[in-house]
């Protein structure tokens, strides 16, 4: 199961609270002037009020506070870069998920249920051709994607407008939902 970004910051306040909760008088728990951070993102802690009693607060997260847009913006370029190294036919559509839901090749092998040294070989483009459907079906399930969407990548733009465009990669369509006329042809064959 892929950790979502929610999941690691919900993790991570969990661990916060333990720390807070479990704790010897004055060592390792959290004051409440130590948990207040202004953000949209809301959470609830449990801090150690002055009076050494417990209680819970609604406060934003340090994490969040300073390194969230910074954590997005990075996804998001190695999103974008995946995606052009996949059109290009340099990966395979297994490699560009696998690196997106940061899994290791180990841990995918073992959720697919295939060796891991199969799946070393479905990360190269030209191996991908000869995956069983059963086995492409499995990788879908793990990377919770349509099947249809290991051979096909899917754009987002304004408009209402569906085209499918051809790629470098011959088991690869980019589909795009929007655009206006001039930004339709600008992804290279």
């Amino acid at each position: 199961m892929a950790l979502t970004i929610s999941d690691i910051f919900y993790r991570l306040a969990f661990v916060i609270i333990v720390s807070a909760v479990i704790h010897r008088p004055g060592e390792l728990s959290v004051k409440e002037k130590d948990a207040q951070f202004t953000t949209e993102r809301r959470m609830i802690m449990y801090v150690e009020k002055d009076n050494g009693s417990f209680q819970p607060i609604e406060t934003g997260s340090y994490m969040i506070q300073n390194y969230f847009d910074d954590f997005l913006e990075k996804k998001d370029h190695l999103q974008k870069s995946y995606a052009e190294k996949l059109r290009k036919a340099e990966i395979s559509p297994i490699e560009y998920y696998r690196v997106l839901l940061n899994m290791g090749v180990s841990d995918l092998a073992g959720r697919v249920g295939i060796s891991t040294r199969k799946v070393r070989k479905h990360l190269l483009p030209e191996a991908f051709t000869s995956i069983p459907v059963k086995i492409l079906q499995r990788y879908a399930e793990v990377f919770r994607v349509p099947l249809a969407n290991l051979f096909q990548l899917i754009e987002n733009m304004d408009e209402e407008v569906i085209q499918q465009i051809p790629t470098q990669n011959p088991l690869l369509v980019t589909t795009r939902i929007g655009g206006k006329e001039s930004e339709r042809n600008d992804i290279p064959a």
